[in-house]
């Protein structure tokens, strides 16, 4: 107990009152800092997640440059037809393009026939199936093996033209565009340009 009234003496002494109370704030400070160490100081992304990320952005950057060379490549052949000028386009997409890997696919089955002392039989079947992506190793990064990729469907097609206004003209656009996305005729819009 003689330890207890010491301490007691301690804290009832002004100097003391003075110690604790700052080692009070001090603690309340350390605790408010480490709480907002992550504001200021983030922490580094994980390889995965940021590989992740360079994956999709990689795949943005490909499907646009992809759709911007579709439209190019349509405008140039355009702007081929007699009697059309200068030519806008615009390409819609029902959705993006679709990549189907390579896959080892292992299939197993066992049949097992039991008979018993009685003279009846008991059939079991047993059927395992196990799939995996295909990767080649170039170095440490395996990359997958693309069998095929699907490109996007075109949902529909905007054609600003130079000389559209005249309805043969307009009508060779259309004709055009369906043969090149083999697309039904009220999936193109031609307007005359300005």
């Amino acid at each position: 107990m003689r330890g207890f009234e010491k301490f007691k003496d301690m804290i009832n002494n002004s100097n003391y009152k003075k110690i604790i109370y700052n080692l009070i704030a001090l603690m309340i400070l350390c605790m408010i800092a480490l709480l907002s160490w992550d504001v200021f100081f983030p922490k580094s992304k994980n390889t995965s997640e940021s590989k992740l990320v360079g994956t999709v952005n990689q795949e943005e950057i490909e499907k646009s440059a992809y759709q911007d060379s579709v439209e190019q490549q349509l405008k140039h052949i355009l702007s081929q037809i007699r009697g059309v000028g200068e030519v806008e386009v615009m390409i819609t997409y029902e959705s993006t393009s679709e990549v189907v890997p390579a896959i080892n696919t292992t299939r197993s089955s066992q049949l097992t026939e039991e008979k018993d002392a009685q003279g009846g039989t008991r059939t079991t079947k047993q059927e395992d199936q196990s799939e995996s992506i295909i990767t080649s190793s170039n170095g440490t990064a395996g990359q997958v093996i693309v069998l095929k990729e699907i490109k996007p469907q075109i949902r529909g097609v905007v054609v600003v033209a130079e000389g559209a206004g005249d309805i043969a003209v307009k009508t060779e656009l259309i004709e055009a565009v369906k043969t090149i996305f083999q697309i039904p005729a009220h999936k193109v819009m031609v307007y005359e340009k300005k």
